[in-house]
């Protein structure tokens, strides 16, 4: 199992979050699902500094990052940005 940001392969026990999206289930490393659980607790607390700080730091660990990661990532940016105008 590959994560579907970072490109990071899965490691002996290790977890992997399987996330269903319209085109079908994405996989995230532990690391990169952080990510986005840090950039959805941002929006939802109002601090637009730390949003951007680790959307900025989602945006480099995806530099391998498949289609469907892509396609999640603008929705999921798009609906959390909302939240700050």
């Amino acid at each position: 199992m590959v994560c579907d940001c970072c490109g990071r392969k899965k490691k002996l026990f290790e977890s992997f979050a399987v996330i269903m999206t319209d085109e079908g289930k994405m996989n995230l490393c532990v690391d990169c699902n952080d990510l986005s659980y840090k950039i959805r607790d941002d929006a939802n607390d109002g601090n637009k500094e730390q949003f951007d700080e680790h959307l900025k730091q989602l945006e480099e660990r995806g530099k391998k990052a498949r289609p469907i990661f892509v396609d999640w990532k603008k929705k999921f940016i798009e609906d959390h940005n909302k939240r700050f105008q």
